[in-house]
């Protein structure tokens, strides 16, 4: 008799104990998600963080022209698409409406070519002729000096340029226009 009361008494305190571990678990990843712990990394980043310097490269644009880092001036767009990219494919017609408002030479448009990927050239011609009538556009590998520059993990990506060589603003998605323009991203306006 003195060990089935061990036994319940045993499987009572590790009834008790699973509940505080689940407890915990529960208090962090609500924490998580409410956004305060912001010590833990962006795992959903794919380009450079506001304020870090985008590092030192040289490339060709679609005309032949030299780019490199100091071509690249304050609240200038950099783009990063890719063929085969069911999300790029979504935004670039929204790249394209975007890279036009902004008036030429104020949009670079990277079109990133996957080499593990057999591409025979016409998605990538089908973006240099959506994107060259109202972008600089450069044509590049995924892992080249362009790419490792902007610190680059993954497509769709966008940059926006800041002083000196720094990014502004970055993330996956283009932002809303209420929010370049310092207002706050209305119902209506979602996906501009």
């Amino acid at each position: 008799m003195d060990w089935l009361i061990a036994s319940v008494v045993f499987v009572g305190l590790l009834c008790v104990l699973n509940l505080v571990f689940t407890y915990g678990v529960i208090r962090r990843l609500s924490r998580r998600a409410d956004g305060a712990d912001s010590r833990s990394p962006d795992i959903f980043r794919s380009v450079l963080a506001a304020g870090a310097t985008v590092g030192s490269f040289s490339a060709r644009d679609a005309d032949g022209g030299a780019l490199t880092r100091d071509d690249l001036s304050e609240g200038q767009l950099v783009t990063f698409m890719s063929p085969g990219c069911p999300a790029c494919e979504e935004l670039l017609p929204l790249v394209a409406e975007r890279a036009g408002g902004h008036g030429p030479g104020r949009v670079l448009a990277v079109v990133v070519r996957d080499a593990g990927k057999d591409d025979s050239g016409d998605g990538v011609r089908a973006y240099l002729e959506r994107l060259a009538p109202v972008a600089r556009v450069v044509t590049c590998d995924f892992g080249d000096e362009l790419t490792n520059a902007f610190a680059l993990t993954g497509v769709p990506a966008y940059v926006e340029m800041g002083r000196g060589g720094r990014v502004a603003n970055s993330g996956r998605t283009l932002p809303h226009r209420a929010e370049r323009e310092g207002r706050p991203a209305e119902p209506a306006e979602a996906g501009t």
